[in-house]
C-alpha cells in the first residue's frame, strides 16, 4: 500500500475523547468534504468550507503539516508554526483562520493560500480538530461562557470527538504529466509517474464484462518518480481512470 494511500485513510478521521460518564449529550460533528484538495498553478488560493451537522456549537483547531517524501518511503511530516503577526511568510502554506466556531448546522469556510514559489511540488496536511475551549486558547470565550459550555455540551456521557484530515498538493508553476503504464507484467499492470506532478488513478475497478459484476473501487495517488502497481485477476477486466491535471482518461486492461 502506497504511503499517500495510508496517509489518506489515516487522516481521514481521527478521534479526540474528552470525558467519560453514562448519558449521551449534544456533540458537535464537522465534516470536511472532501479529503484531498489540489491547488494547480492558476490558482493561489482555494477556500474550503468545514460543516457542523452536531446539535452543539463547533470549536476547532487548525493544524498544519508538511509531508517530505523520502526516496524509499521514508517520508517525514515536519509541523507548521502558527502565523503570527499581519504580513504573509512567503514558501508556506497558509490556511486561515486557524480557529473555528460553527454553530450548529452551520458551516465556516477556511482560505487556503499558497505565496510563494512553485519550483516543485508539495505536500502538506491540514488537520481540523474539535476541542474544549480552554483559557487563553484563541477561541475569546470568557469562564463563564466556557463553564456554560461544558455543562451543556460536555458534562456527561461518552464524549468522542471525531476530527478529519485534508492532504493539500501544491502543484509546480510548469506541471510536466508523463505517465508510462506497462499491462504486460504478470503481476500486474505497472503505472510509473515520470513527470513533476502527482497523478492519480481514480475509479480502479475489476469487472468481470465492461462495467458489471465489478469488486470494491479504489483510488491511487502516484507522487513524481514513484511506480505503483495495479493488480490483475484471472477473468476480469481491470479498469481506472488516469487523472494527469485537468485531463482524465478510461482506461481497460
Amino acid at each position: 500500500m502506497s504511503y499517500f494511500k495510508i496517509l489518506f485513510i489515516l487522516t481521514g478521521a481521527f478521534i479526540s475523547v474528552l470525558s467519560v460518564q453514562s448519558p449521551a449529550y449534544a456533540t458537535p460533528v464537522i465534516g470536511i468534504g472532501s479529503m484531498y484538495d489540489v491547488l494547480t498553478p492558476d490558482m493561489q488560493s482555494m477556500t474550503k468550507r468545514i460543516y457542523n451537522t452536531g446539535d452543539s456549537t463547533a470549536f476547532v483547531r487548525v493544524e498544519l503539516l508538511e509531508i517530505k517524501p523520502g526516496r524509499k518511503n521514508g517520508e517525514t511530516e515536519v509541523v507548521q508554526k502558527e502565523l503570527s503577526g499581519t504580513t504573509p511568510e512567503r514558501n508556506r502554506l497558509i490556511v486561515t483562520p486557524q480557529r473555528l466556531i460553527i454553530p450548529p448546522a452551520g458551516f465556516q469556510s477556511v482560505r487556503i493560500l499558497w505565496p510563494g514559489e512553485r519550483e516543485s511540488e508539495r505536500y502538506f496536511r491540514v488537520r481540523f480538530t474539535p476541542v474544549m475551549p480552554e483559557a487563553d486558547d484563541s477561541f475569546g470565550l470568557d469562564k463563564k461562557a466556557m463553564s456554560a459550555y461544558r455543562k451543556d455540551t460536555l458534562h456527561a456521557g461518552l464524549n468522542v470527538l471525531t476530527g478529519y484530515g485534508t492532504i493539500v498538493i501544491v502543484q509546480p508553476e510548469k506541471p510536466q504529466f508523463n505517465t508510462a503504464i506497462d499491462s504486460a507484467g504478470a503481476a500486474g499492470i505497472t503505472v510509473k509517474n515520470n513527470g513533476n506532478a502527482t497523478v492519480s488513478l481514480d475509479n480502479i475497478r475489476q469487472c468481470r464484462t465492461a462495467n458489471t459484476d465489478c469488486g470494491a473501487v479504489t483510488r491511487e495517488f502516484i507522487l513524481p518518480g514513484r511506480t505503483h502497481t495495479v493488480g490483475k485477476k484471472a477473468g476480469y477486466k481491470t479498469n481506472f481512470t488516469l487523472i494527469e491535471g485537468n485531463s482524465k482518461r478510461a482506461l481497460s486492461y
